[in-house]
């Protein structure tokens, strides 16, 4: 057998292979030891404070195995709920899982932990990561502007970085609260993160629009008519549906009342308007001659005037088309009129009552028939077809207001027509003042109906 002479003295081969053996398996055994050694486990703890989240950070390096093991243990701070699930979200991303309070990841590496630590330990420096948000941790977006987003400053090292990600799930066309996400990466690993809140919220309060007169005046016991009145807002539309209207009129007791309209928006901004209504003094009713109602051919003629009204109505194949005597008159009123530097152009004349019945419809469709009753006449209640009535200068509410307006009223008699639905006398006629709207009737009667400061069905005694 093979030997090995060292000094005087010879040993086998063999001994010698054992013997080399051996010291290998004790040092084995003694580095497996020594990793298994408490004293090689190391544990840091971080405390990092962000602008609106805390997260309390505990990392353990631990040698096992010739392998460099990793726990990361997170604890999550922040008071607001939207930021809270926002980093949420972002830490189970990022490979945490959530165990109860806390947020645990584990990673290892092949070999000790050395390397692993110096990184951690640089990475958690003071200063040497710099991030901060730019602008407010907290922003307010008013609905129907557009966000400016002040975004945010990083520096690694002294020196700025741009390697930030961006998510943010903002609907600026939407009131809410919004969160964006700002992720900057420093390492395989390691991120911070910064949390942006944004409101988005309406301010702007509804508008309420009042049909007709917002001062009426009614004679003792009679019934209040209401005109109408639609509701818009910025973001909910049409909430006409939402106003809530307090009348306490007392019909049998004069005096001045106040109807209040009120809404509320989505947002809980408010508006409000009020409609006077004055109850005129119990008045001793005077007799007088009954008037004389006649029918003919389906039409109603009182004390010799053809009458349309909610009440009476036209036949469905009545078609006399516009009155030459009626549209003489027009002619020279308007021209007259135009004389003094006043414009009243023809905006509507003679209708059929196919023609009143599709206007009618179209006028239902867009502000349901209570409302649109309120300004239109329903098919054969029309007075445009008898060929009688003419609207001129301006069917809108803002020609109240204008010299025109102000001139029919004063001299319209003078031609042989009247304003026929005026001012505060809603509640008799069932139509809004329609300075606009004039009815011929000669001069000799529409003279006598504007001396009475009547409607039409009030000189006529009939409703």
């Amino acid at each position: 057998m093979l030997t090995i002479k060292i000094g005087n003295r010879r040993i086998k081969l063999l001994n010698w292979l054992i013997f080399i053996a051996f010291i290998v398996l004790i040092v084995y055994l003694l580095f497996s030891l020594i990793y298994l050694l408490p004293i090689f486990s190391k544990t840091y703890n971080y405390n990092l404070k962000k602008d609106n989240y805390e997260l309390k950070e505990k990392i353990i390096f631990k040698n096992a195995h010739l392998k460099c093991n990793v726990k990361e243990i997170y604890v999550l701070n922040a008071s607001d709920n939207l930021v809270k699930s926002a980093i949420n979200k972002d830490l189970i991303e990022d490979g945490f899982k959530k165990k109860g309070n806390s947020y645990v990841r584990k990673t290892n590496s092949f070999g000790t932990c050395k390397n692993e630590r110096k990184k951690y330990l640089k990475e958690h420096q003071k200063n040497y990561v710099s991030y901060k948000l730019n602008g407010n941790k907290k922003d307010i977006l008013i609905y129907g502007n557009k966000y400016d987003d002040k975004y945010v400053s990083a520096r690694i090292n002294n020196k700025s970085v741009n390697d930030v990600s961006v998510q943010s799930n903002l609907n600026e066309k939407k009131v809410g609260s919004y969160i964006i996400s700002y992720t900057l990466n420093i390492s395989k690993y390691y991120k911070q993160r910064l949390y942006r809140k944004v409101l988005v919220v309406d301010d702007e309060k509804p508008n309420i629009t009042l049909e007709g007169d917002r001062e009426i005046t009614l004679d003792y016991g009679k019934a209040y008519v209401e005109p109408g009145f639609s509701a818009t807002d910025n973001y909910d539309g049409n909430i006409t549906n939402k106003v809530v209207v307090t009348n306490k009129i007392n019909m049998k007791k004069p005096g001045t009342y106040k109807i209040a309209y009120s809404v509320k928006d989505s947002s809980n901004n408010s508006a409000k308007e009020y409609r006077i209504v004055i109850i005129k003094e119990k008045e001793e009713k005077v007799s007088r001659e009954e008037p004389k109602i006649e029918e003919k051919d389906g039409l109603t003629y009182v004390n010799g005037i053809l009458l349309v009204n909610k009440t009476y109505s036209l036949p469905k194949n009545y078609d006399p088309k516009v009155n030459n005597k009626a549209l003489e008159s027009l002619k020279k009123m308007q021209a007259d009129a135009k004389a003094i530097g006043l414009n009243l152009p023809l905006v509507s004349g003679y209708r059929s009552y196919k023609t009143q019945e599709q206007l009618y419809n179209k006028y239902v469709k867009k502000d349901g028939e209570a409302i649109a009753s309120t300004y239109s006449a329903k098919p054969g209640h029309s007075e445009h077809q008898t060929g009688l009535a003419f609207d001129i200068g301006s069917v809108d509410r803002s020609f109240q207001n204008t010299n025109e307006a102000k001139w029919i009223e004063q001299n319209c008699h003078l031609y042989g027509f009247i304003v026929r639905y005026p001012k505060g006398k809603t509640d008799i006629t069932g139509y809004i003042y329609e300075p606009w709207h004039v009815r011929y009737l000669g001069i000799d009667v529409a003279t006598k109906v504007k001396e009475s400061n009547l409607t039409l069905e009030e000189y006529l005694g009939v409703n």
